[in-house]
This record gives structure tokens, C-alpha cells and sequence, in this order.
């Protein structure tokens, strides 16, 4: 019988099990790779961000140098005068931007008229006599050749100082653009050199931002930035096989022939990019100079791959073997209920009350089963009840309380009113109590009010964030159910808010979205505006532009205000000035994003240090 059961039952129960465990391993993988996917091709568009931020922020200022009127006199006068006041303007801004290591200009004969140098953090006019003439270098012969407006970028790579490589390594990006008198001739060009290191510093924020690894490989495969700097710049320093190309020629042939995209491999997973320098920077005829173009890549090392295989594995083995004994043993119940069925039949009458009593205990446990089923259902709802319960209990305390006083107050009044009912009632004494007793139904009248304000509030509030939909709303109105949500907190805090709101303003548009956009930045103020010790006031306005298309809402703070540093890169995923400290860095991203991609409008900032915080939001009025 034995035998038998485990042919019938046990072994289609062993092959399910197993074609199970192959499928269960594949999604449990996938699982698992899925969020580190995610996060290598999050790098990798972040990281072509970067670079074309970057690049587009030297073609820019090239253009604003060449076109500035110092220097268009400079080429029509040539004097001293001109010349000293075009390096107070190079020297200017070498300081308000600190991302060139010189700023140069060079007439038509590849003489240095003008250089502003940047040395360990210090502006350096370079005086007359130390300017040379670099008729004879690669940038300066093929920019002079460049059309007006023309763009060069020379190739990525390390510093030399009279043939020899700066140490420390300073990486370097030559761009230059050729500048024409008014008569059209050519008088020589602007040259900027910019420090590659801001570059690749940010390219390793953003990968660490997502807990990942980038490189940035040029057309020949050499890296100039990867983990392994002994790997870096292979083609300045002498090492022709430290490339990515001849390390993984495979990966390298799959990736020259897509543009984009990700593949697995021998060496890992990989994930990577093209970039063409020549075609970004907003520069649709593409800079002059540059070969070949650049490739951000991502490397989920093999190791780690198999790492996680290997621990999958263990879980899905784990799983087969718990499944097969817990197969086996229902196998071995089946038989000995059969035996245990064989034998019955042999004295049905002797084992008749036994078995009754077994059904009745199966009986039991199953009903005992399904009322703890029902009761854990029931406190999973409760459970839920309870949280949005205690949220409306905290604000309704307050009103319910002084309702519950003037009640009891009432009570009190009626007894006195009936005790001198029955020893003469005074005049004095029933106007007493007509007195009181209207003050409290006042009381108790307006704290009923209070509450089903609050309630309201409540319920349409929760309404709005459980839903997207769009719809008329007063603003003002939706501004009271948002400082409803902050109540208990200031409570705690020695700052207030301040609204400084009309008496209605409609606007047909997602109040889910607003009241998440006004919560945000409340929130925002109260977490990182105000030091320990200040009691701050955040204040609240809101009101129509003068052609009422628009609606202006400003949250202000009188808080420590943010340096420019911290200004430039406060909508910035993940950028928190208060790292461990509560701060997640998504708060004022998010507001963004719902700002701008769902609601259509406009969000500025204004701050300065010392002097508070500024947010407009321009919302559409429809």
C-alpha cells in the first residue's frame, strides 16, 4: 500500500515540486536583480545628465565671453586700458564660477594677450611677460579655422606642463571658440580649460547615490573614470592594454553597435550608454576636435551575480525539501489512514464510536479555525479603523472636551434651578441661570459645529489624497485642512504658521496634488529652516496675478536661509542637507515633479543665508 501511494501520489507531487522550484527560482532572481536594474539604468540616465549639463555649461559661458563688449573693444582699440579692464572681467568670472583651470585669449597669432589661471583655489592674473604664444598648438590652429560661433572641444585627458604630466593628475577639457572684429576678421579665440575632475566628481555622486558603479570609457575604450584608478588614463601614461576593449573585447563589440542599452555576459551584467560630446551642449552642428565619442558604462561584477544565484538557490532548495517531506508525510498519513480505513472495516461496529468521536474533534478544529480566521480579519479592519480614528480622536479632543464641560456645567445649573424650585425660586437666580444656560448651549453649539467642521475637513481631505481626479475647489479652504494634519505637530514646536489668505479663491484643478504640494513645503520649513532655539513663523499667501490666470501661492520662512551651493541643488533627487537626521532628500523633489509634470505650474526659490526661505508656486487657474 505503501508502495503504492508513493508511485500514485508522491511522485507527480515530487515532479510538480520541482518544476515549481525552476520557476520559483527564476522569479525569486529576478526579484532580486530587478531593483539593481533599475538602479544601474537610474545611474546611467542621471549620469548622461551630468555630462551634457556639463558641456552645455562651457558652451554657454564661451559664448558669453566672446560676446561681451570688453572684448569687442579690445579688438577694435587694442589699448592698455582695454586690456587691464578684459582681465578684471576674466578674473571676475574665474571666481564666480572656479570650474576652469585658466581662461585665456589668444589673437591671431597664437600669442596669449589675456590669461586668468585658477592655483589651489586662488585667481592669478598672469602678468605680460609670463604670456606665451601658442601658435603651434593643436586647439589654438584648429579653432582659427572654425566659422563664427564655431565650437572646439579638444580631447579628455590629463594636464602637461612643459611636456610632462601635472602631478597631482589634473584632468582636462579644452574648449575654445574663435572671436572676429567688426569687420569680420579673424582675431583669435577664447580658450577655456576646463577641470575634468568637477566632471567625474559628480559623475561618483550620482553613482553612489544609487549604490552603483560608473565608468566613462572615450572611443578607444581607455577609461578616464572608473574604480580602479590604476586603470585610468592608460593612453597619457603608457599602458595601451588598460582598456576596456582588450580586458572585455566581447562586451565592448556588443556595445559599439547599439547606441544603448544592457546585456549579461561572462563578465556580469552590464548596462551602458553612448555619448557624443561633439552633438551635446546644445550644439546641433557639433564641436570641432573632438574623436569619437563617449561611453558610460555600469558593471554588475559576475561575482556578485553568482552570489545571489547561489543564495537563491539555497531558498529555493530550502523550499523543495520542506515541500517533499511535507509531501512524504502526507504520503505516509494517506497510508496509515488507509490501514487505519482497512481495519475499521474489519470492526466497523467496535471502532464506530472512536471514529465519531475523531470527526467530531476534526469538526471542532475546523470551526475553531475559520472563527480565527473571521477574528483576525476583523482586526486587520479594526487595525486600519484605528489609525484613521486616532487621527480624527487627536483633533476632535478639544472640542468634544469643552462641549462635555458645558454640559456638565448645564447639568449643574439645572439641579441648583430645581432645588430652589422647591424653597422659593429668586429672581436674581433665574436670570443666573438663563444667563448661564445660554452660554453654555453657545458653548456647546459652537464646539458642535467645531466638530463637524472637523470632520468634514477630514473626510474630504482623505478623499483628495486617496484620488487624482480633478475637480473646483477653494484653495483657501483647502489650506485650512492642510494646517488641520499640522495641528498636533506645532504643538510640539515652538514655531507657528501664519495664513495671510483671502476670503475665497477658486481654482478647477487636483487638490490632491496641491494640498501634497502645500504639506511639503510647510514641512520642509519646519524641518530643516529653523535652529535649535529660534521660534519661527512660516507665512502663508496666496492671491491672483492681474490678468487672474494665474494663482501666486508664497511660502516664507524667517529661518537660516541657504547658501548658493545648497540653492543650486535643492530639487535634486536625494540631496539632503540633513542626512541621517530625518532627511531623505526626496521631500522638495517630489513637490517638483507634482508641481511642474501634473499640475503645469511654476516653483521658484529665493533664499539667502541669514534671511529665510522663499517659495512661489504659480498655479494655473484651470
Amino acid at each position: 500500500m505503501l508502495l503504492r501511494n508513493l508511485a500514485m501520489l508522491f511522485m507527480p507531487w515530487a515532479l510538480l515540486i520541482l518544476l515549481l522550484s525552476i520557476l520559483l527560482y527564476e522569479r525569486l532572481l529576478d526579484s532580486r536583480l530587478a531593483p539593481l536594474l533599475r538602479d544601474q539604468q537610474a545611474s546611467i540616465t542621471e549620469g548622461l545628465g551630468v555630462l551634457n549639463r556639463r558641456l552645455s555649461s562651457v558652451r554657454g559661458n564661451l559664448l558669453f565671453l566672446t560676446q561681451q563688449p570688453l572684448l569687442a573693444q579690445m579688438l577694435e582699440r587694442g589699448g592698455e586700458a582695454q586690456r587691464r579692464q578684459l582681465v578684471e572681467l576674466f578674473t571676475e568670472f574665474s571666481a564666480s564660477t572656479r570650474d576652469y583651470d585658466q581662461i585665456r585669449w589668444l589673437d591671431e597669432l597664437g600669442q596669449e594677450r589675456v590669461r586668468v589661471d585658477l592655483r589651489d583655489q586662488t585667481i592669478y592674473q598672469v602678468p605680460a611677460g609670463e604670456l606665451q604664444n601658442k601658435a603651434d598648438r593643436y586647439y589654438f590652429t584648429e579653432s582659427m579655422q572654425l566659422p563664427a560661433g564655431g565650437f572646439y572641444l579638444s580631447r579628455f585627458d590629463l594636464n602637461q606642463e612643459g611636456g610632462i604630466i601635472e602631478q597631482p593628475f589634473k584632468p582636462m577639457l579644452r574648449a575654445a571658440m574663435p572671436v572676429f572684429d567688426s569687420a569680420g576678421q579673424g582675431r583669435g579665440v577664447v580658450v577655456l580649460n576646463y577641470l575634468g575632475s568637477i566632471l567625474l566628481d559628480r559623475l561618483k555622486q550620482v553613482a553612489s547615490a544609487y549604490g552603483d558603479t560608473l565608468s566613462l570609457v572615450d572611443h578607444e575604450g581607455f577609461w578616464m573614470l572608473t574604480d580602479d584608478s590604476a586603470d585610468a588614463w592608460g593612453f597619457m601614461l603608457g599602458k595601451p592594454g588598460a582598456t576596456l576593449s582588450s580586458r572585455y573585447p566581447q562586451s565592448w563589440t556588443r556595445m559599439s553597435e547599439v547606441s544603448s542599452g544592457h546585456f549579461s555576459d561572462g563578465a556580469g551584467i552590464w548596462s551602458f550608454a553612448h555619448f557624443d560630446p561633439a552633438l551635446s551642449a546644445d550644439n546641433e552642428e557639433g564641436a570641432k576636435g573632438i574623436v569619437g565619442g563617449w561611453l558610460l558604462v555600469s558593471l554588475l561584477p559576475q561575482d556578485s551575480v553568482r552570489g545571489m544565484e547561489r543564495r537563491t538557490l539555497w531558498l529555493v532548495l530550502l523550499f523543495v525539501g520542506l515541500m517533499l517531506v511535507a509531501g512524504l508525510a502526507v504520503v505516509l498519513r494517506l497510508s496509515q489512514a488507509e490501514g487505519a480505513r482497512d481495519r475499521a472495516r474489519r470492526g466497523l461496529e467496535r471502532r464506530g464510536e472512536e471514529l465519531a468521536l475523531s470527526n467530531g474533534e476534526l469538526q471542532n478544529t475546523l470551526e475553531q479555525l475559520q472563527r480565527t480566521q473571521g477574528a483576525l480579519i476583523q482586526a486587520e479592519k479594526l487595525s486600519s479603523l484605528g489609525v484613521l480614528v486616532a487621527g480624527v480622536a487627536h483633533e476632535l479632543n478639544t472640542p468634544i472636551g469643552a462641549a462635555s464641560v458645558a454640559a456638565s456645567t448645564l447639568q449643574k445649573s439645572d439641579e441648583q434651578l430645581r432645588q430652589a424650585l422647591q424653597g422659593g425660586l429668586q429672581r436674581s437666580l433665574l436670570e443666573r441661570f438663563m444667563q448661564r444656560n445660554a452660554e453654555g448651549l453657545e458653548i456647546v453649539l459652537d464646539n458642535l459645529a467645531r466638530m463637524a467642521q472637523l470632520t468634514r475637513a477630514f473626510k474630504q481631505l482623505a478623499s483628495d489624497r486617496a484620488s487624482t481626479e480633478r475637480r473646483q475647489f477653494d484653495l483657501v479652504e483647502l489650506m485650512h485642512e492642510v494646517m488641520l494634519v499640522f495641528a498636533p505637530r506645532l504643538k510640539q514646536v515652538p514655531h507657528r504658521v501664519s495664513l495671510e489668505l483671502p476670503e475665497s479663491l477658486m481654482l478647477d484643478s487636483y487638490p490632491g496634488p496641491v494640498g501634497q504640494i502645500l504639506q511639503n513645503l510647510i514641512e520642509n520649513a519646519l524641518l530643516h529652516a529653523f535652529q535649535v532655539g529660534m521660534h519661527g513663523v512660516i507665512t502663508v499667501r496666496a492671491d491672483f496675478d492681474s490678468l487672474q490666470r494665474w494663482c501666486r501661492v508664497e511660502v516664507e520662512d524667517n529661518g537660516c536661509g541657504m547658501s548658493e551651493d545648497v540653492l543650486a541643488r535643492i530639487f535634486d533627487p536625494f540631496f539632503t542637507t540633513r542626512r541621517g537626521q530625518g532627511g531623505t532628500g526626496l521631500g522638495l523633489h517630489i513637490t517638483h515633479q507634482l508641481a511642474v509634470d501634473i499640475l503645469g505650474a511654476k516653483l521658484q526659490v529665493n533664499s539667502q543665508p541669514g534671511q529665510g526661505t522663499q517659495f512661489l508656486l504659480w498655479l494655473p487657474l484651470a
